[in-house]
């Protein structure tokens, strides 16, 4: 958005962008000439690209899919960081897709609807609860 122009008016949601990017109004389009910001977003995603390979050179890896969560840290204070792999436990491959059960979703998973973005009524918080472990 930056290489387009963005000055970050956040009014991207009234239609009324001063700097035409986010707009669908004909006359303040006028403000985005194409052929001008074409170079930049080129050069600004040749840039991205290059950082990118220097963080998975850093990393030791020879590709951006060779990432794992043990890669990654998360301030949880002041002076401790973890491991997002201690933080976040991954789901099962295409969990999101088959549903799941899993508490972190269950509530955005009850109000997803394929149809529509728009989500469903609220569920009810029995609904949303996360299912009670059985005693074994």
């Amino acid at each position: 958005m930056f290489a387009l122009g963005c000055i970050q008016a956040r009014a991207c949601h009234t239609d009324r962008c001063p700097t035409g990017v986010t707009t669908q109004d004909a006359v303040r389009q006028r403000a985005l000439v194409v052929e001008d910001k074409a170079e930049r977003v080129f050069r600004f995603h040749q840039s991205t690209m290059k950082a990118l390979a220097e963080v998975v050179a850093a990393a030791g890896l020879d590709h951006p899919h060779q990432f794992a969560l043990h890669h990654f840290m998360q301030r949880v204070s002041t002076d401790r960081a973890v491991s997002f792999a201690r933080v976040y436990s991954p789901l099962a491959p295409r969990a999101l897709l088959a549903g799941t059960d899993d508490p972190r979703f269950a509530t955005a998973w009850l109000l997803a609807q394929a149809e529509s973005f728009a989500p469903t009524a609220a569920p009810t918080e029995r609904q949303a609860a996360p299912p009670a472990a059985q005693p074994t």
